[in-house]
């Protein structure tokens, strides 16, 4: 065979497979913009594991937006257009330092795949309801991520005191530690995170809020509202990725109990 025609087969054959290569790369990881990447499990959290597992930098290695806690369940974390804030139990909003170290968080580049235009709800339940209409258009057993801006009548949230080893359940640290604010007349961001049920083992099914005010001086987990006027962006998450906790007490924790009714219960 001519010795430029074998040149060019495998010219054309190193393409070939350069092109499978990047398009595989979509799915394994490599693509930030359709990731959900998560620290530890919410069961994990839930039964007392609150040790750090990554840091505030590393986490911002991963995405823009999103939520979670701090060591020792030091507050509500709201990532909001790659800033990440602490809603502290004193009331407080603050911007956490690389070196602040992370037990429970998901994350994921923010990447607009639909809007949501003139959306209000009355309460809590209203908005959650709608939102789920929204995301039955394009497939429930996704992830989603929802950036939600607008007013609020009233908005009602809660952050909680930093906790001391021997760590104890949030059950119980939500029963004695949480602090609940409410307030009157703000203009902010929910960020809405959904989990599909199928991995309700990992995660919490359903919508998971947190909410931060435009002027930086409220926020936290997002326990009820009434009166939202507003608009929402929608990105759709197709990939999950997580780092799991390597102390001792992860290693050996018991996960055949079912936590789905104290998740539900705190939140």
């Amino acid at each position: 065979m001519n010795k430029k025609i074998v040149f060019a087969l495998i010219i054309m054959g190193l393409l070939a497979v350069s092109a499978v290569s990047a398009q595989n790369s979509l799915f394994f990881g490599n693509n930030n913009d359709d990731s959900m990447y998560q620290v530890s499990l919410m069961q994990a959290f839930m039964h007392g594991e609150y040790n750090g597992v990554v840091t505030v930098g590393d986490l911002k290695s991963h995405g823009d937006i999103g939520l979670g806690t701090f060591e020792g369940v030091n507050g509500e974390m709201i990532i909001l257009d790659g800033v990440i804030y602490q809603a502290a139990a004193d009331g407080s909003i603050n911007v956490m330092s690389d070196n602040e170290k992370i037990p429970f968080a998901t994350i994921t580049k923010f990447d607009e795949d639909a809007k949501i235009d003139d959306l209000t709800a009355k309460d809590f339940n209203d908005l959650t309801s709608q939102l789920d209409n929204e995301i039955e258009k394009y497939g429930t057993n996704n992830m989603y991520v929802i950036k939600i801006k607008g007013d609020f009548k009233n908005i009602t949230v809660r952050s909680v005191e930093k906790q001391e080893e021997p760590y104890k359940e949030f059950t119980e640290v939500a029963a004695v530690d949480q602090k609940v604010f409410n307030h009157t007349d703000q203009t902010g961001t929910l960020v809405a995170v959904y989990f599909p049920e199928y991995m309700n083992e990992l995660n919490m099914h359903g919508w998971h809020l947190h909410f931060l005010s435009d002027d930086k001086a409220v926020g936290g987990h997002v326990l009820g509202l009434n009166d939202f006027k507003g608009s929402g962006q929608i990105d759709e998450i197709h990939e999950f990725n997580m780092i799991l906790p390597t102390d001792d007490s992860f290693k050996n924790m018991n996960f055949t109990e079912d936590m789905s009714n104290k998740i539900s219960s705190v939140e």
